[in-house]
């Protein structure tokens, strides 16, 4: 039995009251065990939605179709006790924001203590002391202060590493980490990029990692998905894929960073509510043709990657 996760035709849409809002577009895509994955693209493309979706962690109004398979088993047809029996302890969640992931009345070392509690039985006092290994390992120089500290008492980057702490006690076999660098300076960036990458190679944890930081990716990943609009654009290997990008949307991204051209992308991202016709991307496309305007393409493969543009049909 095989340990990647298999997305069949993922949508999720959420009703609104201007009309619904299709964040996920019937997304086919694999992650493969032993390897970390980046899903990477503008803000409101989904990459969150989507990654939330695999442990069906969407708003309560959201609807998911399609299937997740993972162990021979779909994800969004399990109950909520046979899905909360994988969730922390085979897949776990790192979400972003950790100003709202914490309970304010639960000391750290007590919520980093609740999944092994609750999955494995871990007694109090053995509990406390993973909680304190944890904290050591994600670069918190008191741990033994920390872990009876509350959230309001740490900086929003040392609630950043403590939800990365929280996340992986209990080793997971795969970690969704959500723009899990997000707040932290340069130097604790460095440290958590390198635990994560000795998470997969150490621990064997293979990470679906989500983020607007590119050279985070390029350095970290092994495989990349390109989202826009909740559609893939583009998918293939990290060395590859920013070396040579075939979408231009994907070539957009790239030259928008600092230390490459700054060249930021024309125009705004579509309305998920009213998406446009034909490419969605075709309204700030610099090489859109009439084609792309009235049909929108499949995702096809290219040179062993695969790209949603009709340059390459």
């Amino acid at each position: 039995m095989d340990k990647h996760i298999y997305l069949e035709n993922i949508t999720v849409a959420f009703p609104a009251k201007a009309g619904t809002v299709q964040a996920v577009n019937q997304v086919d895509a694999v992650f493969n065990s032993g390897e970390i994955t980046g899903i990477i693209g503008e803000t409101g493309s989904g990459k969150s939605v989507l990654g939330r979706s695999v442990l069906r962690l969407t708003a309560a109004n959201s609807r998911i179709t399609g299937r997740i398979i993972y162990k021979n088993a779909d994800l969004l047809q399990l109950s909520e006790a046979e899905l909360n029996q994988i969730r922390g302890k085979t897949i776990a969640f790192i979400p972003q924001n950790p100003d709202t992931a914490f309970d304010p009345t639960m000391t750290i070392g007590q919520q980093i203590m609740e999944g092994p509690v609750y999955h494995k039985k871990t007694p109090q006092a053995a509990a406390k002391l993973l909680a304190i290994r944890q904290l050591q390992r994600y670069a918190f120089p008191e741990p033994h202060k920390i872990v009876n500290s509350y959230p309001f008492q740490l900086s929003g980057g040392m609630r950043q590493r403590t939800l990365c702490a929280m996340s992986t006690a209990l080793s997971p076999e795969w970690l969704i980490a959500d723009e899990p660098t997000k707040g932290l300076d340069a130097m604790i960036r460095r440290q958590v990029c390198q635990l994560f990458f000795d998470l997969k190679e150490n621990m064997q944890v293979s990470i679906i990692m989500i983020t607007h930081d590119l050279r985070l990716a390029q350095k970290l990943c092994d495989t990349i998905i390109v989202l826009y609009a909740g559609t893939i654009f583009e998918q293939g290997t990290a060395g590859e894929l920013f070396q040579t990008p075939l979408h231009p949307y994907t070539g957009g991204l790239l030259n928008a960073q600092p230390h490459k051209s700054l060249l930021p992308l024309p125009g705004m991202p579509p309305s998920l509510i009213d998406l446009p016709p034909g490419c969605k991307f075709q309204p700030r496309c610099p090489e859109q043709t009439e084609l792309c305007r009235l049909q929108e393409p499949a995702l096809q493969a290219v040179n062993g990657r695969r790209v949603r543009c009709w340059k390459y049909a």
